[in-house]
C-alpha cells in the first residue's frame, strides 16, 4: 500500500500543472464567467487548465453565476511574468480579483492544487469566503508522501528542491513522461488520459517547477483551527480497491483536519483525483448540496 500512496501522491504532483484560458503576460490568474446568482469560483490544479472544470461549469452556470479561473503557465495558458512565484502571485491576484468585481461572499471550489488554495484563501483576513471546496486537495501534501501525519514541510524540503530543479528543467517530452508514470491512478476513464498529457505538453516547466516547490513545502495543518469559514474537504480513494485501503485513505485525509471544526470530510470511493470525470453527476450534487446548506446558515 505504501507504493500505492507514493504513487498517487507523485501523480497527483505531475497533474498540479494545468490550466487553459487567455493569459496576459502579466496576469497570472484569469477567469471566464457565466450564468448568475452566487458567485461561484472554479479553480483547477496543478498543470491543469480551466477545461477540467467544463462539465460542472456547465451544469453550474444555470443556477449559479459561475467564474471559471485559469492559472497562467498551466496548459495552454501562456506563462505571466511571475512564474518563478507562481503560487504567491495566484494568491495574491484572487483578493484583488474578489474585491474589484466586488464579490459577496462567493464559494471557492478548488481541486488539488487548487484545493489547497482553497483552504488558503479561507484563511486570508483580506478575503471574506462564504465557505470553500477542495476536491482532492490536501492543507498539507507530505503524509501523502511519508504516510506520517508528523512529517513537516522541512521534511519535504530537499525532495522539493530536486522537484523542483527536475520539472524547471524539463522539455515538453519530459513533462509528459513525468505525467505518463501515474496516470492511471489521476482518472478511471481512459479516454482523458490524452487530456491530462497535452496539458503537461503545453504547460510552462518554471511555473509547474515553481508551483510543485510550493506545494510540496506549504503546511496549512497548524492554522486550520482558525478558519473562519466552512470548508468541505473531498476525497478520493477510488484508485485503491480493497476496504482497508479505503479506510487507510480516508483516516489520512481525516487526519489532516482534525483540529479543524469548520472543515468537513466527505470520501467518494469510486473516482480518482479527477472526481469531476469520474464522479461528474456525484461531485456536482455533493456541491449544490454543500452551497444549499451554507445558503441556509
Amino acid at each position: 500500500m505504501k507504493k500505492t500512496i507514493f504513487s498517487i501522491a507523485l501523480t497527483a504532483a505531475s497533474v498540479l500543472l494545468t490550466s487553459n484560458s487567455l493569459a496576459s503576460e502579466t496576469q497570472c490568474l484569469n477567469a471566464n464567467v457565466s450564468g448568475q446568482g452566487q458567485a461561484v469560483l472554479l479553480l483547477p490544479g496543478f498543470i491543469s487548465d480551466e477545461s477540467v472544470w467544463t462539465e460542472v461549469r456547465n451544469d453550474l452556470a444555470k443556477q449559479y453565476q459561475v467564474h471559471q479561473l485559469s492559472i497562467a503557465g498551466f496548459g495552454k495558458n501562456k506563462a505571466c511574468g511571475q512564474a518563478s512565484t507562481i503560487m504567491s502571485a495566484v494568491k495574491g491576484e484572487l483578493a484583488t480579483y474578489l474585491s474589484t468585481n466586488k464579490l459577496q461572499n462567493p464559494i471557492l471550489i478548488g481541486h488539488s492544487m487548487g484545493g489547497l488554495l482553497a483552504f488558503d484563501a479561507s484563511l486570508n483576513p483580506n478575503i471574506n469566503l462564504k465557505a470553500a471546496v477542495s476536491v482532492d486537495g490536501l492543507p498539507f501534501i507530505g503524509p501523502i508522501f511519508t504516510r506520517n501525519n508528523q512529517t513537516t514541510a522541512d521534511d519535504l524540503m530537499p525532495q522539493a528542491t530536486a522537484m523542483k530543479t527536475m520539472y524547471q528543467q524539463a522539455t515538453p517530452e519530459q513533462l509528459v513522461a513525468f505525467t505518463k508514470q501515474g496516470i492511471m491512478l489521476q482518472t478511471n476513464q481512459p479516454s482523458r488520459y490524452n487530456d491530462i498529457i497535452d496539458m503537461a505538453k503545453h504547460s510552462d516547466a518554471t511555473t509547474a517547477g515553481s508551483a510543485l516547490h510550493s506545494v510540496m513545502t506549504t503546511d496549512l495543518r497548524p492554522k486550520l483551527a482558525k478558519l473562519t469559514n466552512p470548508v468541505l474537504l473531498i476525497g478520493a480513494s477510488g484508485a485503491f480497491t480493497t476496504d482497508a485501503q479505503h479506510q487507510a485513505a480516508k483516516a489520512m485525509y481525516q487526519a489532516q483536519i482534525q483540529q479543524a471544526p469548520q472543515v468537513k470530510l466527505k470520501m467518494n470511493s469510486k473516482g480518482h483525483h479527477f472526481l469531476m470525470w469520474d464522479q461528474t453527476d456525484w461531485l456536482i450534487n455533493t456541491i449544490k448540496t454543500y452551497i444549499s446548506q451554507q445558503s441556509d446558515v
